[in-house]
């Protein structure tokens, strides 16, 4: 992303944000907090209540500590983008990958955190493969996740 003025007004309040904001995030917990931080300011941006971001942040949090725990690998990167009352976020790390149809479901060697993830926003997508995994979650404001994840 170029900068000037577009990446300003993007960051700043444009009512659509075309191209997403993208971080390369050390892998360390310390450094959760700040992907925390953005996508916060992210949601409030699209227009999200103070709930639905609290459930953003948890999804965030969630996939980050998943690099954190299991990618091995010592940074990661993390996309995010709103337009009108919907956010994406996107994390993606060059690790290892994994089984995707062996996670998520609570097992006794963890997999919760998909589960929450997966119960926090409207839409989730994993791609896995030895060298990359990406974790896609689209959230929409004023969406009624009680009701379709019941």
């Amino acid at each position: 992303m170029s900068h000037g003025a577009d990446e300003k007004t993007w960051f700043f309040g444009a009512e659509d944000a075309p191209e997403p904001l993208e971080l390369k995030v050390p892998s360390r917990p310390e450094y959760v907090l700040l992907t925390r931080l953005v996508v916060a300011h992210v949601g409030r941006l699209a227009g999200f209540s103070p709930e639905e971001i609290y459930d953003l942040k948890l999804a965030v949090t969630e996939a980050a500590t998943n690099v954190i725990r299991h990618a091995e690998v010592d940074s990661f990167e993390i996309s995010y983008r709103r337009q009108r009352g919907t956010v994406e976020i996107t994390v993606t790390d060059f690790g290892g990958g994994f089984d995707i149809e062996g996670q998520g479901k609570g097992s006794i060697e963890g997999g919760l955190g998909l589960s929450v993830i997966r119960n926090l926003v409207d839409e989730v997508a994993i791609e896995s493969s030895p060298g990359k995994t990406s974790l896609r979650m689209i959230r929409h404001a004023g969406a009624s996740i009680e009701a379709s994840s019941g």
